[in-house]
């Protein structure tokens, strides 16, 4: 009876312990273009420094108006302590033509605040691709593409055919699929695609044999603004 009573003891001391907070910890995002990666958080008194890194995942690299990045305004931590955004702190740098760095100031009003726990907050990505006609010269020795937001994959020409698979940040209804050969715009007799909002799969029948190497001109139907909310969690 004892041992019973003792038992019942245990489980209802660990029935009412709680458990303590648990979050995903969350620093890396990745797309189909870009990965983006909180690199540093740096303290200093009353404040902290965070860095982000945009690196480009597809072969056309990154240039400093493909993407807007916008922080948050304040971070609060899960104690309710705040951090405001100092803007004239952003600091931009291009480490090399696939990364770029962004570092932002965030100050807290409270001295001697510390960063301690969850760091829960979301970054906004805007790409800025806005091209109504995109040029790629395709060969049979480039299968992966990218410009102006718009990544060709699987390409393969061969006799009169070109097939591919696309992905634009923009919406894939109503895009236009041409060649160029001599100075003259040749359109496909026969085209047959499956879409999604941002992809399409396309093989497109040409009147004539096409050569090894083509000028393919994208058309965009509609262009929208697209934007990434990107959430992170750190801990501390």
């Amino acid at each position: 009876m004892r041992i019973i009573s003792v038992l019942i003891f245990v489980f209802i001391t660990l029935g009412g312990c709680q458990q303590p907070d648990t979050k995903d910890v969350q620093n890396i995002y990745e797309n189909s273009y870009i990965k983006v990666v909180i690199d540093e958080i740096v303290e200093v008194e009353n404040g902290f420094f965070l860095t982000v890194t945009l690196e480009s995942i597809t072969e056309g690299g990154i240039n400093k108006n493909d993407y807007a990045v916008a922080f948050p305004s304040q971070i609060i931590l899960a104690n309710g302590h705040e951090f405001y955004k100092i803007n004239e702190e952003q600091k931009t740098e291009f480490v090399n033509d696939e990364k770029v760095m962004i570092r932002e100031f965030y100050l807290s009003e409270s001295e001697n605040q510390k960063l301690a726990g969850f760091l829960s907050f979301s970054l906004y990505v805007k790409p800025t691709f806005n091209k109504k006609l995109v040029t790629f010269e395709i060969d049979g020795n480039r299968n992966n593409v990218m410009s102006d937001g718009i990544i060709l994959t699987n390409i393969d020409l061969k006799d009169n055919y070109l097939r591919l698979n696309l992905n634009d940040v923009h919406p894939t209804k109503g895009i236009g699929v041409t060649i160029e050969l001599e100075g003259e715009r040749i359109y496909p007799v026969v085209s047959r695609t499956e879409q999604n909002l941002n992809t399409m799969k396309g093989e497109f029948e040409f009147a004539q044999p096409l050569p090894e190497t083509i000028l393919l001109m994208i058309s965009r139907a509609n262009l929208s603004e697209t934007i990434w909310e990107l959430p992170f969690t750190l801990e501390f």
